[in-house]
């Protein structure tokens, strides 16, 4: 375990304040910032299952805020192979190298903002039945790379129509696959309790950040803070490969 220290304690909650404003309104992306500053002075044995924590409460706030809005026909597919997708994400995640994983972080970032900006790929319609696949897969590059949201914000996005619904949809993704990640981290031995101090700090700033994001998620354009999210990730990207 490292010790993380206080001024790193403050620095990460201002940015869960941020990230999971910028969340609420965008739909995605914030968690994934969050890891990847959080990877600047934490090593990602640590890093993603506190990060899942984290996001677990930010997602609890969204989901019950915009419960209404939910498809749950996607939700149960997505469901249903998930934990065995983290199941085989915890084994390789046991035996593979840490700085193979930062790596793999950050190069999975890149590839995500690409297909973010391929045209070609927003003009397919996915049929509901690929979330079956969609939570096999999302199971284990959660345990890998500690965040999917970026992607899967792009399919949702072409199956599901309505700024709240993708919002909400998106957040129960979250829920139930952090919620499962935690359980299956600490089955492996990961003791959260020692990051008590981190998450008291930083818990109240996601749910907060979550709140304040939802009074402006109909206010303002998602394109600026997809921009923003964009550019950021991109720099913190190129910084895990290259470290």
């Amino acid at each position: 375990m490292l010790e993380i220290t206080m001024s790193e304690n403050i620095i990460l909650t201002v940015l869960s304040f941020f990230t999971a404003l910028m969340t609420s309104i965008a739909g995605a992306g914030g968690g994934t910032v969050l890891l990847a500053a959080m990877l600047q002075f934490m090593n990602p044995a640590e890093a993603i299952p506190v990060h899942g924590v984290i996001q677990l409460s930010s997602n609890m706030t969204r989901t019950w805020l915009l419960r209404k809005y939910v498809n749950w026909k996607i939700i149960f597919k997505f469901s249903v192979l998930l934990p065995l997708g983290i199941y085989i994400g915890l084994k390789i995640f046991q035996s593979i190298d840490q700085d193979y994983i930062k790596n793999l972080i950050g190069l999975f970032i890149l590839l995500a903002i690409g297909f973010q900006n391929l045209k070609s790929f927003k003009k397919i319609k996915i049929p509901s039945n690929i979330y079956y696949l969609v939570g096999f897969f999302t199971g284990i590059f959660n345990i890998l790379v500690g965040v999917i949201a970026p992607l899967l914000a792009v399919i949702v996005r072409q199956s599901i129509e309505g700024k709240k619904s993708i919002a909400g949809t998106l957040g129960y993704f979250g829920l139930i696959g952090n919620l499962i990640k935690i359980i299956g981290f600490t089955f492996i031995g990961f003791s959260f309790y020692e990051y008590i101090e981190t998450f008291l700090m930083i818990i109240p700033a996601t749910l907060l950040g979550s709140r304040v994001g939802q009074i402006f998620l109909n206010k303002i354009s998602n394109n600026f803070f997809t921009l923003i999210f964009q550019i950021i990730l991109v720099g913190l990207a190129i910084r895990l490969l290259l470290t």
